[in-house]
């Protein structure tokens, strides 16, 4: 292991919880949890031993011994924490998506290249080693091509209501979607072609979120057509019941020759591999002990090593680029030219 780094994590929600213990099993020291309610953080802090608290992330930030700054804030602040952060020169971990939008993108990117800081961008579920065994077999032409992978989420409406806040989340498709999505660039090895979505809010009538002035698409079907000839979908719903039974499906890859079925997604530890006429064969890969823990440390080899951050503003711009061009196929009904619509934020 290379340094010791000392990280203030700022949020102390459930992700804010993974990242302190994340942090602290890649063996790094959390200086501060902060949090704009103090007993949150006080009680995140006390059952991991850290330290010392802050209610403001400026306060936090500022502090001398403060190397990185973990951020688990809502979207809307993403590009605010890491602004600040690189301003007084420190290495920012944020959260994923990237940013809400381009313009948020282009000031984050900006401000960290003038500070010479890294950045990196928690897509951790890509970390799983059930997608990167997966990829082996797709890599080796043992399901043949084209493929399509089906992905499933269906759930009651988030305790955490900004997801459904169109201007704060902004709903699945951008919270949960970016996952899928860069798990699709990397089993098939390309970029999006084209782009068609449906959309729908189905938790219209809810009273835990008539204090929202307007909701996020909660409910999709979207299709994705890659350079590569294969397809990703994916149907997710954030709408649904208290205590709603439905399950979601697994996730499910097939081609020609052979199909993959199975937890890919979330640190999964096993799936099926089903080839031509023969029974399934159960596959088993070693998941992480956390997949939080395992992107911190490559992000801190990389700082050990002076390289950039292995996950960082190019993961998050394609994805980005995918998740708005999504939104785009809902509002217009039309099929998205993916390239076509990147360009336009392309510098």
């Amino acid at each position: 292991m290379g340094k010791k780094w000392k990280v203030a994590v700022i949020g102390a929600g459930a992700m804010g919880k993974m990242h302190v213990k994340g942090w602290q099993l890649a063996g790094h020291e959390v200086v501060s949890v902060t949090d704009i309610v103090p007993e949150v953080a006080k009680e995140l802090a006390d059952s991991c031993g850290v330290a010392r608290i802050h209610t403001d992330f400026k306060e936090a930030i500022a502090q001398p011994d403060v190397e990185i700054v973990s951020s688990c804030l809502p979207l809307a602040l993403h590009a605010p924490v890491t602004i600040f952060a690189a301003e007084h020169g420190k290495h920012v971990f944020s959260e994923k998506p990237l940013a809400a939008t381009f313009e948020q993108a282009d000031a984050m990117e900006a401000a960290t290249t003038k500070a010479g800081v890294q950045f990196g961008l928690g897509f951790q579920r890509n970390f799983s080693r059930a997608i990167w065994k997966a990829k082996e077999y797709i890599d080796a032409g043992t399901l043949g091509r084209p493929l399509f992978c089906y992905n499933d989420s269906i759930a009651e409406i988030r305790p955490k209501r900004v997801m459904h806040d169109d201007n704060g989340n902004r709903g699945p498709i951008m919270d949960l979607g970016c996952h899928y999505f860069i798990m699709w660039m990397t089993l098939f090895g390309s970029l999006p072609k084209t782009v068609y979505a449906q959309g729908r809010v189905l938790a219209t009538d809810r009273e835990e979120l008539a204090h929202i002035k307007k909701l996020a698409i909660d409910t999709a079907n979207i299709t994705v057509e890659f350079e590569s000839g294969d397809v990703g979908v994916f149907s997710v719903s954030w709408g649904m019941p208290p205590k709603f039974k439905m399950k979601a499906y697994n996730d499910r890859i097939y081609g020609p020759k052979g199909g993959i079925e199975g937890g890919l997604n979330n640190n999964g530890k096993k799936f099926s591999l089903f080839i031509e006429d023969q029974p399934a064969e159960e596959v088993n890969v070693e998941g992480y002990q956390s997949l939080h823990a395992k992107e911190f440390e490559e992000f801190t080899a990389a700082l050990d090593a002076g390289k950039p951050a292995p996950v960082s503003y190019a993961q998050g711009r394609d994805v980005l680029a995918l998740t708005l061009a999504i939104f785009e196929s809902i509002d217009t009904g039309k099929v998205v030219d993916y390239k076509s619509f990147y360009a336009q934020f392309q510098k």
